[in-house]
Parts: structure tokens; sequence; C-alpha cells
């Protein structure tokens, strides 16, 4: 039940073989960081990319990791959110080992209107990995594979983070495949959402997140304080 600051790629081999019993995160995407015109919408699309790029989630994922997952997983049962670009080599890996998968996904009603010889980006895509042997919890309300909300703006202004997810989908995930007392872990935890959505269902929680100014707000988020320092 704590958030530890650090690189998440070097902390991750101190957690002990088969001790965890999820793991749920959102890894640092990887975009195309292609050029943008001059336009209003294009200078929009801009400050979203140059968010990202200040806040050191741009560049992808470094996949030696998810052999860390596998080992420190007690039966493989993981969520990985990830951008259109990272789902061929994170399915490939998981598929080879024979794993059970669903993709799931976030449908916003309000995307950006970056319409110009590009589909919307009204998707986001959250990966899912099962063993054998892990208990689907009843309930039609866990079971969907879409979620439908405009973006998530409200959390966004309170906690700060340019790609945090909904929390009440994250706990959906978390009732549909954890038990109480599950441990959750989240090794990229940016402004806390896993850790929070545990705490709240009675499951325990360990995340790590390197930048310190996202440890202390999912810190302070835990505790109900927001990233303006308001309770």
């Amino acid at each position: 039940n704590k958030i530890h600051l650090g690189d998440c790629y070097k902390l991750i081999k101190e957690i002990p073989d088969n001790s965890v019993d999820c793991i749920y995160t959102d890894v640092p995407y990887k975009y195309d960081m292609g050029s943008c015109g001059s336009s209003e919408l294009a200078q929009r699309i801009k400050k979203k990319k140059d968010d990202l790029i200040a806040n050191d989630i741009y560049d992808g994922l470094n996949y030696e990791i998810l052999n860390e997952f596998l080992r420190i997983s007690k039966k493989v049962n993981c969520y990985i959110w990830c951008s259109k670009l990272q789902i061929n080599e994170i399915m490939n890996f998981f598929l080879s080992k024979g794993y059970f998968f669903e993709i799931l996904v976030w449908c916003k009603t309000n995307p950006t209107p970056s319409t110009n010889n590009v589909w919307l980006p009204d998707l986001e895509y959250c990966l899912y990995f099962r063993e054998s042997g892990v208990k689907l919890n009843d309930g039609y309300e866990f079971k969907s594979k879409w979620y439908i909300t405009p973006i998530n703006k409200s959390d966004k202004d309170l906690f700060e983070h340019p790609t945090i997810k909904p929390i009440e989908l994250v706990k959906r995930h978390l009732l549909h495949t954890t038990q109480e007392n599950d441990i959750v872990f989240d090794p990229f935890v940016g402004s806390g959402t896993t850790c929070v959505g545990a705490k709240d269902l009675n499951r325990q929680y360990l995340g790590i997140e390197i930048n310190p100014k996202w440890h202390k707000i999912a810190c302070d988020r835990l505790n109900c304080v927001t990233a303006g320092g308001q309770q």
C-alpha cells in the first residue's frame, strides 16, 4: 500500500516472484510525433503533443519489462493501456505464450476534431491478458468490453495528468478480475488512478512512478488532496 518514487525497470526486479494478483497499468505511449500545421486545430494538437513530451510519456515502452510482469504474477492477470502503435508487439508477446486476451476500449464522445486525412482519435485501447485459473467475477455490469464517456476533463483539471483514465472504468475492470485484499500493481502510476481505485475497492496496491511531480500528486490523491492542494 505504497507508491514508490523511482525507475520501475529497476525497482520491479526487487518484487518477489509470484507475488502480485493483478497488474493494471497505463504505459508510456508511443506516438507518431509528426509535424503540425498552423491552423487553430493544428496548434491544439501540437499543444497536446508538447504536453506528452514535457511529461516523458511519448516515447513508448521497453518491452523487456513484460518478462518481469510474468515473473511477479501469481497468475497472469494483466491490463495494459497502450497506443495503437504498441498493440502488435504487446499482443505478440502474450499470445506467443498462450494466454487468453481481450481488447477493451474507452470510446470518447467528444474527441479532438483532428479530421485532416485521419480517423478521429475517439478510442483508447486496453489489452487484457489472463491465465487459465484467473477468476472472472459475476456481474453483467462488469463484462462490457467498451466504455463510453466524454473525455476525462474533470479528472484532468483535478490531477493535471494528460492521459488520466476514468476511475470508474478502472474500478469496473478491477471488480471483474480481482478479489478483496488482492495485490494490484502499477509500475507507471502517473496521477495514481490505479492505486486509488484499488484502495477504494479494498484491494491492496503497489505503485512506482519515476516523475517526482506525478509521484507527489498520486500520493496526495490517496489522501483525497488534488494537485492544487484542495481537500
